[in-house]
């Protein structure tokens, strides 16, 4: 069956994606018309050099004047033995995508349209489209193929009020849909969407703004099995936390994989927050909050609950000495989640199923704190960026009582970024390297009653997750980017990754990633 058949398939949801890209198309139309004729800059130099962009405060747009947008497709082939557990060997994908800022006389605009399609072999791992995003995770054990397909839509407004008042707003779309085709087979559906209004009072070389956050999350994954063979049987294993959980027949109670009276494994979450944010001349500041309420399962059956709090926050300055600008940032996350699971039964009597929950006790914990300074060059002859990022995650498992496993991982990424420009021709070059260690410990609590079994560890996908997480690593990115008369553009670029000391993974030590793109610059 051709894609555009399964589209059509799909039913009023695609027609309204359809929609919302006709919409990003009517928007950037006005841009090719303004500067069909001009040589316009690079979208990601005229979105790196405005501080606002990196923080949620939409009105930050009015603060440059330069109109910028670019439309693209590419493709990418993804293969090596050097990869995560829940990856394939081989990968492609292909999409397109497109960007636009757009400054009228006392409004501006931004927004984006992409489309994405990435297929890979001989998947297996966790049944979900983001591993790791939610505190708990299924994992599958018999490789085949996954597809997934990403459509992302976002639209932003802000305007001058007045002589010293900004307003406006930015909403954020995207629909993901991941399925695999050998059983276990299964299909999700993923929506994220994120709005924020803002407003800003601007003074001299001072301004002061104000956001509000709201963001939404959910995901469906529905497990099921078409084959005959009856003496066949699949496994699954539900992680509730650093591999310790339930081990099983994936239909078979405690995995919520197949469960009467509920469409699939369901997981939502809803997000609070504000964010405040300060410049002044070169410098920027802003630090924003937030408090999400998560959940698994649906109706009366809720399996688990996750709450989650989260701070972060952007410092920047720049400078211009002679025709180059420099910036210097910091950049800084924070975020905490618990998960708790439902001491519950059910019971049915004349077709009735009654749910009792009786307590939700705390099973997992996880802390993360990542810093990341980095600095960047801006001349005509082209540009440089170099930083670190530097993360440490804190998790603690009490899945059972006197039971205890504390994990403390730490990881450091270094890297650089240069875009050098001769004529119409950009070379381009990027490299890191990355170190990781990882401490683990655990503690049997005192107790006068005898401790039972403690929880299943699934300790091999264990091992091969930690040691991709924390194995050392250097990267290198080499590429080349030809920009025609007529705003076309055309890029090539190969990236290697070298993964040293390996133990666990046995396919190989290095992961390589070839990208084509064709583009026009508005």
């Amino acid at each position: 069956m051709s894609m555009m058949n399964r589209i059509r398939n799909k039913g009023p949801k695609n027609r309204r994606i359809g929609t919302l890209a006709a919409v990003a198309l009517l928007c950037l139309a006005p841009q090719a018309l303004i500067r069909a004729q001009k040589v316009a800059p690079r979208y990601d130099v005229v979105e790196h050099r405005n501080a606002w962009n990196a923080g949620e405060n939409v009105t930050g747009i009015l603060t440059d004047t330069t109109s910028v947008a670019y439309a693209e497709a590419y493709g990418h082939n993804v293969h090596g033995g050097f990869h995560d557990a829940n990856d394939a060997g081989k990968t492609w994908s292909a999409g397109v995508e497109t960007k636009s800022i757009t400054h009228l006389k006392r409004l501006s605009l931004i927004g984006s349209f992409g489309f994405d399609n990435t297929s890979g072999r001989e998947m297996a791992g966790s049944m979900f489209i983001h591993p790791g995003f939610y505190p708990v995770d299924a994992i599958e054990f018999t490789p085949g193929r996954k597809d997934k397909q990403t459509y992302a839509f976002m639209g932003g407004i802000a305007g001058e009020v007045g002589s010293h008042w900004r307003i406006g707003g930015k909403a954020e779309f995207t629909s993901t849909n991941y399925t695999k085709r050998k059983d276990i087979r299964h299909t999700n559906y993923r929506l994220d969407f994120k709005i924020a209004p803002s407003v800003a009072y601007h003074r001299g070389d001072y301004t002061i703004g104000l956001t509000y956050l709201l963001g939404k999350n959910s995901e469906t994954m529905t497990a099921k099995k078409i084959g005959t063979a009856e003496n066949t049987p699949y496994y699954a294993f539900l992680d509730k936390g650093l591999m310790y959980g339930t081990y099983g027949t994936w239909d078979g109670s405690g995995l919520h994989l197949k469960e009467t009276g509920i469409n699939g494994f369901p997981l939502r979450e809803v997000s609070n927050g504000a964010a405040l944010q300060l410049a002044w001349r070169g410098a920027y500041a802003d630090v924003a909050y937030s408090h999400a309420s998560g959940e698994a399962g649906e109706r009366e059956s809720i399996w688990y609950k996750f709450p989650s709090d989260r701070v972060s926050s952007h410092l920047s300055y720049h400078f211009t000495i002679g025709r180059s600008r420099h910036f210097a940032r910091l950049n800084l996350d924070w975020a905490r989640q618990t998960n708790r699971e439902a001491v519950m039964n059910s019971e049915t009597a004349n077709g009735i199923t009654i749910v009792h929950v009786y307590a939700y006790n705390q099973i997992f914990e996880r802390k993360s704190l990542t810093l990341n300074p980095e600095y960047e060059l801006m001349n005509r002859w082209g540009e440089f960026r170099i930083g670190t990022e530097y993360s440490i995650t804190q998790s603690l498992v009490t899945q059972m009582y006197p039971y205890t496993v504390s994990q403390k991982l730490q990881r450091s990424n270094s890297y650089f970024d240069v875009t050098l420009h001769l004529g119409r021709v950009d070379l381009l070059a990027a490299g890191s390297f990355a170190i990781g260690k990882r401490t683990d410990s655990d503690q049997t609590l005192s107790t006068d009653q005898q401790a039972g079994e403690p929880p299943y560890r699934l300790t091999d996908f264990y091992n091969l997750q930690m040691e991709y997480a924390t194995a050392s690593r250097a990267a290198l990115r080499l590429g080349a980017r030809y920009n025609f008369r007529i705003g076309l553009y055309a890029e090539a670029t190969v990236e290697g990754t070298h993964g040293f000391n390996l133990r666990y993974i046995t396919g190989g030590n290095n992961r390589w990633n070839e990208t084509l793109r064709v583009g026009y610059v508005f």
